[in-house]
C-alpha cells in the first residue's frame, strides 16, 4: 500500500511500528512469530496472536478499546493481559471499541459504551451480560455496529443506529445492549437452514447456509457396514470391510494398490479405521497419523478435494456407474410387470442411492446381489428424478429455464416422503427459496 491509504494505517501509531503519523511505502517488520492477525472496519488498532499463545495489541487506545486496562495509545505491540491465543475464536476492533468471542461462544466487549455491548466504557474485555447464556458462533462488525450469531440461529445486534440502517427496526437510536434481530421468515423455525451474515459500515447481508446431509448419511453407512462389497486386508491377517467405489473415488487408487502401500508400513486395524473415517465422512481425529497414511499412499496432504467435490466428480464419472434405475415416465401408480412397458434409464452408483434413500435401501435389500437394475414406480417426470439423483451426489437442487419449474418443485416436495430421505434433508428449504424467487 502506498500514498494516503498507507499513511492512514500509520496514523496515530496504528501500524504499531513505534512511530506516529509517518507513512510507510514499504512493509515494516513489527513482530515475529505471529499466528493470527485481527483488524476491523475503521479500526483504531490491530490485535495479533503469537506462537507463544499470547495476545498482543497496538494502536490508538481510545476509550480503552485495546483491552489493556488503560487508555494509553500503544505505538508498539503490547501484550494484552489475561488472554491466551488458543481461547479466541473471533476478535475485531471497530472504530473505538473491540469485540472478542471465545471458542466456547462467550462474548466480551471493551471500549466505548454504546458500541461495546456494555452500558459503560470498559478498558478491559468484559463479558456482555445479555449474551451470557448464548453460544455465539459467528461475529461481524461494521464501523459502529455489531452482529452476533448463536448456535441456535439467533441474531443479536447492538451499536449506533443511523438513518435507514438495517437495524432500524428498533428505531433511530443507539442500542447499547444486544437485541434480538427480527429475521426474515425464511430463517425462522427452519432447522435445515443456517443463517450466514456479513456487514459493512451501513449494511447487513443475510443469506442461508443449508445443512449438509451428505456427511451424516455416509457416517451412518460407515458405522453400519451394510452392503460392503470389498475389504482391506492387513498384515496381521485382519480384514476391514469397505465399499469399493467410495474408497477408490476418495483416494484415486485401486484397492489392491492401497493394500500394498499400507501393508508396507504395517498400519494397525485401528489406524486404518481412523483413516476410513476421513474417507467416508471427512473426520480427522489424528492429524499426524493421517499425514503419515497419506504419505504412504503418495497422496498430498491436506487433501486437495473435499468430500462434496469428490462425490460431485463421482456423479460425472459415467464409466464407474454400476446400476440402472428404470423410470416409468407416466402418472400411473402401477407396479405390474409388463413386458411392453417402456422405461427410461438413469445410470447411477448403487451405493449412493442406498446411502441417501431409505426406499432404495429397502429395494436393494430385496434384490439379488447380481441384479444390475431396479424399477422405480414413483410415476413422476424423468426431469424430477434426474434432479433428485444429482442432489443425492451434490446436496444441491439445480433447476434451469428448460424445466417446468412449478411441476418439478411439486414433484420434488412429494419425493421427500416417498424416497424416505434423511430427516434433516434440506431439499424443502432449497425448494422454498426457489419459490420465493419466482
Amino acid at each position: 500500500m502506498v500514498g494516503w491509504s498507507n499513511y492512514f494505517v500509520c496514523k496515530d501509531g496504528r501500524l504499531g511500528d513505534g512511530t506516529s503519523n509517518q507513512a510507510k511505502n514499504l512493509p515494516v517488520l513489527i513482530f515475529e512469530n505471529v499466528t493470527r492477525v485481527f483488524g476491523g472496519v475503521q479500526g483504531y488498532g490491530v490485535f495479533f496472536t503469537t506462537k507463544n499463545n499470547e495476545l498482543y495489541a497496538a494502536g490508538l487506545n481510545q476509550s480503552g478499546c485495546m483491552g489493556m486496562g488503560n487508555n494509553d495509545d500503544q505505538k508498539s505491540p503490547v501484550k494484552v493481559p489475561n488472554w491466551k491465543a488458543e481461547d479466541i475464536l473471533y476478535l475485531q476492533t471497530n472504530d473505538n471499541h473491540s469485540i472478542l468471542i471465545t471458542k466456547e461462544g462467550k462474548t466480551y466487549g471493551c471500549g466505548r459504551a454504546g458500541y461495546n455491548g456494555l452500558t459503560q466504557d470498559k478498558s478491559t474485555f468484559t463479558e456482555i451480560e445479555e449474551l451470557k447464556n448464548k453460544k455465539v458462533v459467528e461475529y461481524f462488525g461494521g464501523k459502529n455496529i455489531s452482529l452476533a450469531l448463536t448456535n441456535e440461529n439467533e441474531l443479536f445486534c447492538w451499536g449506533f443506529d443511523t438513518d435507514n440502517h438495517p437495524i432500524g427496526q428498533y428505531g433511530n437510536t443507539t442500542i447499547q445492549k444486544p437485541h434480538k434481530f427480527n429475521l426474515p421468515e425464511i430463517f425462522q423455525n427452519n432447522p435445515s437452514i443456517k443463517l450466514k451474515i456479513t456487514c459493512g459500515t451501513q449494511c447487513i447481508y443475510l443469506y442461508p447456509s443449508y445443512n449438509n446431509c451428505l456427511i451424516p448419511d455416509f457416517q451412518k453407512l460407515f458405522e453400519s457396514k451394510i452392503f460392503c462389497d470389498s475389504k482391506l486386508s492387513l498384515n496381521e491377517n485382519t480384514q476391514v470391510p469397505i465399499h469399493k467405489i467410495i474408497v477408490e473415488s476418495r483416494t484415486n487408487l485401486q484397492i489392491s494398490t492401497i493394500e500394498d502401500l499400507l501393508n508396507k508400513e504395517s498400519f494397525s486395524k485401528q489406524e486404518i479405521l481412523l483413516f476410513l473415517k476421513w474417507v467416508y465422512f471427512d473426520e480427522i481425529t489424528n492429524v499426524e497419523l493421517l499425514k503419515h497414511i497419506f504419505n504412504s499412499l503418495n497422496i498430498s496432504y491436506p487433501p486437495k478435494n473435499t468430500f462434496q467435490k469428490d462425490l460431485h466428480d463421482l456423479f460425472n464419472d459415467e464409466d464407474s456407474k454400476d446400476f440402472t434405475l428404470l423410470i416409468k415416465n407416466d402418472d400411473e401408480d402401477d407396479e405390474d410387470d409388463d413386458e411392453d412397458e417402456v422405461y427410461e434409464e438413469i445410470l447411477v452408483h448403487k451405493i449412493i442411492l442406498l446411502t441417501r434413500s431409505g426406499l432404495f435401501r429397502e429395494m436393494f435389500e430385496n434384490t439379488t446381489e447380481e441384479s444390475k437394475s431396479v424399477k422405480d414406480y414413483y410415476g413422476k417426470s424423468i426431469e424430477s428424478i434426474e434432479i433428485l439423483i444429482k442432489y443425492f451426489y451434490t446436496e444441491k437442487i439445480e433447476l434451469t429455464a428448460d424445466h417446468d419449474i412449478l411441476l418439478v418443485i411439486e414433484e420434488l416436495e412429494d419425493s421427500i416422503e416417498y424416497y424416505q430421505l434423511n430427516e434433516n434433508s434440506n431439499i424443502l428449504s432449497q425448494l422454498n427459496e426457489i419459490k420465493n424467487k419466482l
